[in-house]
Formats: C-alpha cells, sequence, structure tokens
C-alpha cells in the first residue's frame, strides 16, 4: 500500500516516513510545499494520504478537496484542533503533533480498503 505524505517539516516528515516504512507502507514524498504536492497527487499512485494542514504558510484544502473528490481517503496532521477546519472537514480523521505511531498506523489501516 502507498501512502502520500505531505509535510513541510522536515523531521516531522522523516519520523512519519520511518513509522509508516516500519509497519509496511510504501512512502510517496514527502512533499513539502502545496504546489508540489498538488502536482505529485496528479501523477502518483496511492491508496492513502497523510497531510498537514499548513504547508509554509499555505492551507493543504485544496488537495483535501481534489482527494476528496477522486474518492482517495486522506488523515491530517496537525496542531490545528477540528473548529479550526472549514466545516466541511471537521468530521474526517485528524491527528495532532506530535503523532502516536502506533494510533496513525492503526487509523491508516482502517481507512484502507479491505483486503490489502
Amino acid at each position: 500500500m502507498r501512502i502520500f505524505l505531505a509535510e513541510d517539516e522536515f523531521l516531522v516528515g522523516l519520523v512519519l516516513e520511518e513509522d509508516l516504512r516500519v509497519a509496511g507502507f510504501t512512502i510517496v514524498g514527502p512533499f513539502t510545499t502545496l504546489a508540489s504536492a498538488l502536482a505529485a497527487s496528479r501523477s502518483e499512485a496511492f491508496d492513502l494520504a497523510i497531510l498537514d494542514i499548513n504547508m509554509a504558510g499555505e492551507m493543504i484544502f485544496p488537495l483535501a478537496d481534489e482527494l476528496r473528490a477522486r474518492g482517495i481517503p486522506f488523515i491530517f496532521l496537525s496542531g490545528y484542533a477540528s473548529m479550526d477546519l472549514p466545516e466541511r472537514f471537521r468530521s474526517l480523521p485528524r491527528f495532532a503533533k506530535p503523532h502516536d505511531p502506533v494510533m496513525l498506523v492503526r487509523q491508516v489501516e482502517q481507512l484502507l480498503p479491505k483486503g490489502h
């Protein structure tokens, strides 16, 4: 299973990548800007995305909207509270930084298509 990773903080991206690789996933990214994440999301194949909400001052919502329209599940990873998100995203999975690797992997596994 391929996990798309959009995270602008180098060390956070490194830790996420390692946590997910250890759990058996292949990582696409990490992408550190909204522009690079948008471009890659349109050309790369992946099963789920983990998205930092604030990418170097730009909000990730255009990418989240595209993924939602394409039916690709995603998880927000951010310091933002649910109430800080646009209403259309408030009920979606969100993990606070720093993340709990066990809980994050469990959420990824729950969102992936069955049989993978």
